[in-house]
């Protein structure tokens, strides 16, 4: 069974509409502001899920992690593609998903109280969600930005 992971990237300028596109659409084409974006963005670990997890209707996600990532897809593709603006009412949108409910299903989650501080302290920079960290990522727990700054 696949796992995936979870980061939330922060990034400090908009994201032109076609990156974004390109970025929530999965293709190979080029994303030259994207990838710099990414390169100098602050990250932190949420959590992990595999299939199970996974629900029909979007934000019923059987983990934090997985209700996140679905918040924040349907935020950065419904009317236009973007990096969605984390505003308050997004950062107690996401806190709240990020709620264990009765019918979770085991997973690893970061510390609520650490993802919590990262939206409020990154509050009017993009949000994008991030599987495959960068290698320049810190290690889960660690989110106090990129290793190498």
């Amino acid at each position: 069974m696949l796992e995936y992971r979870l980061w939330l990237a922060a990034v400090p300028k908009p994201i032109p509409e076609t990156e974004a596109r390109t970025y929530w659409n999965l293709k190979d084409l080029p994303t030259p502001t994207l990838d710099a974006a990414l390169k100098h963005a602050d990250y932190v670990y949420v959590g992990s899920w595999q299939d199970s997890h996974l629900a029909e209707v979007p934000q019923s996600g059987r983990c934090p992690a997985v209700r996140i990532f679905d918040w924040l897809f349907y935020r950065g593709t419904i009317n236009c593609y973007q990096a969605p603006v984390l505003d308050a009412r997004l950062r107690d949108e996401l806190i709240d998903l990020y709620q264990p409910r009765p019918g979770d299903l085991p997973a690893e989650c970061a510390d609520a109280d650490e993802v919590a501080a990262f939206l409020t302290a990154h509050l009017g920079w993009g949000l994008l969600t991030e599987e495959p960290p960068p290698t320049t990522a810190p290690s889960p727990g660690d989110t106090h930005g990129l290793a190498d700054e």
